[in-house]
């Protein structure tokens, strides 16, 4: 495993040492180079909670992951920099129906620095862009959207706002977990009718400004407006456009054959 090959594919060639302003600027080029992608679950390749295994998917191959593999790899790369990461539990909202996943569900991230604890996570999606504040309260605008925490007793919650209404997108405790005690959770994503990723091959990029999406038979653009919204358009695709798309807009070419999949969730 390989430093600087870790910051070549996040489009970096070096980091000064531990600081506020270092952290934002590789977090912010992992979200713009690495997707957050399920399609090893749909292409019969089985993900394995290994951070060599991890490493060479996303570093040596330009493969993206979910938040175990993406979480994972950048908590290793903070480690080899000097950093002390945290590894902490998440369960992620289902906006349906207002229902939290099982405990272990979502990996993140907090660092210390500079006298405050900050949260990472480069391995949600649509989320946050570079490192916040571990405060209460406190409204962080990136890009076009808003993040802040909540606390209600011992949970935090990350919330966005959306159309001037707060929703919530994962819930967690400051309590300090170790990557293999997500392994469990890392199989029943990848295997179970409930999981998103079972349910949907999507593969998700983040943009200067804005935001590319891959899932199913649909490639969804978003871009963001001044005035903090966004614009999306929905091109639909065959399956033979499939491949050529992947390649092209997020640099992944798979070993296995794709099989779409863009279906509702079973709660």
């Amino acid at each position: 495993m390989d430093l600087k090959a870790y910051l070549q594919r996040v489009n970096l060639t070096d980091t000064g040492p531990p600081s506020l302003s270092a952290l934002q600027e590789l977090h912010r080029h992992h979200v713009l180079s690495v997707p957050f992608e399920s399609l090893s679950i749909h292409s019969g390749e089985k993900i394995i909670l290994d951070m060599s295994w991890i490493y060479d998917k996303i570093v040596v191959r330009g493969r993206g992951g979910f938040c175990y593999e993406n979480n994972g790899l950048f908590s290793w790369l903070l480690q080899q920099l000097g950093y002390q990461p945290r590894v902490l539990e998440a369960r992620v909202m289902n906006p349906k129906n207002g229902t939290y996943g099982l405990p272990f569900d979502h990996m993140i991230l907090t660092v210390e620095l500079e006298g405050k604890r900050w949260l990472c996570d480069v391995g949600f999606g649509d989320g946050i862009i570079e490192p916040i504040p571990l405060e209460a309260g406190r409204e962080e605008k990136q890009d076009s959207s808003v993040f802040r925490l909540r606390v209600e007793g011992d949970e935090w919650h990350m919330e966005r706002k959306e159309e001037e209404v707060w929703r919530c997108l994962y819930k967690f405790t400051l309590k300090e977990c170790t990557f293999e005690d997500f392994r469990e959770m890392c199989e029943y994503h990848q295997t179970s009718p409930s999981s998103f990723f079972v349910q949907k091959s999507i593969c998700s990029l983040q943009l200067p400004h804005g935001r590319l999406t891959y899932v199913g038979h649909r490639l969804i653009s978003t871009e963001y407006t001044k005035e903090g919204g966004s614009v999306k358009t929905t091109r639909v695709l065959t399956d033979e456009e499939i491949p050529g798309i992947l390649r092209d807009k997020f640099g992944i070419v798979l070993s296995g054959k794709l099989i779409p999949k863009d279906e509702d969730i079973v709660i």
